[in-house]
């Protein structure tokens, strides 16, 4: 099948991209020493904390490493291909956010063409290892309606998680800084790596209504507690459209507000 010219110059824009990244190994090799540093001793403690029983509140260790696996699954394509939305407001202030409006395409999808950097599938790789030695020995493991829901799952969480980040970003529309924004929402994102029933009420219902249960907590109940695929799968489906639409209204109104100020 032909590709169009569209994703042809994304893809020579992704090889050279990842060409020039791996260029500079020293560089590199620092960066995927620092996420593999960070990555194993989130595992280690984890898997120590918990003691002899190896359970809380009925979730055993395995269950949680699993939870953090799926988490560095679904941010590996921002990790890859949407590093530049960290440059937004730098963009916005000095004016080089202006290219943005002489381009035929979406914002939102420009914004996955300025940067790409191939530690995007070292988290990947990251993430599907922590889900297998979570899951190691489990009968999960050895059914085929366990990978599916995998595969169907992931992208919908990838997308509410995608949302949830662009939109704390994209606050710098209207406040000029995104930091304290970004920093609260990437606070709650790595709660949300948890089982929301370790956390007292009012904290499950921010979590339910921000809507960070769609990252980890709804596809886990189905892909590890029983919970029914289809319903959960529809519902997330449903989840991700609405946060889609609601960030697109988003840019176009902060877009809008940054022409009308004159930048």
């Amino acid at each position: 099948m032909q590709l169009s010219p569209f994703w042809r110059a994304y893809w020579r824009m992704v090889g050279s991209e990842a060409r020039a990244r791996l260029a500079h190994r020293a560089d590199f090799a620092l960066i995927i020493l620092g996420v593999l540093a960070t990555s194993l001793s989130t595992a280690a403690t984890l898997y120590f904390m918990l003691g002899a029983t190896g359970t809380i509140a009925g979730w055993h260790r395995g269950e949680l490493i699993f939870m953090q696996g799926f988490m560095f699954c679904i941010f590996a394509p921002q990790s890859g291909c949407y590093n530049g939305m960290f440059w937004l407001e730098h963009w916005l202030k000095t004016g080089a956010f202006l290219r943005f409006y002489t381009r035929p395409a979406n914002p939102l999808l420009l914004l996955a063409l300025e940067r790409f950097h191939p530690q995007g599938f070292v988290v990947l790789a990251i993430g599907l290892a922590y889900c297998l030695f979570g899951l190691w020995g489990s009968p999960l493991l050895l059914e085929p309606l366990f990978y599916l829901g995998f595969v169907l799952l992931l992208p919908l969480s990838a997308l509410v998680l995608w949302v949830i980040n662009l939109a704390a970003i994209s606050t710098c529309f209207w406040i000029g800084e995104s930091d304290p924004v970004f920093s609260m929402s990437g606070k709650l994102t790595d709660m949300s790596r948890y089982p929301l029933d370790l956390f007292p009420k009012l904290a499950t219902m921010i979590f339910m209504a921000l809507p960070l249960a769609g990252t980890v907590w709804w596809p886990c109940q189905a892909l590890l507690r029983g919970a029914s695929l289809p319903l959960t799968w529809l519902g997330m489906a449903v989840l991700a459209v609405i946060c889609v639409g609601l960030l697109n209204g988003m840019w176009k109104l902060g877009m809008r507000r940054y022409a009308g100020a004159g930048g």
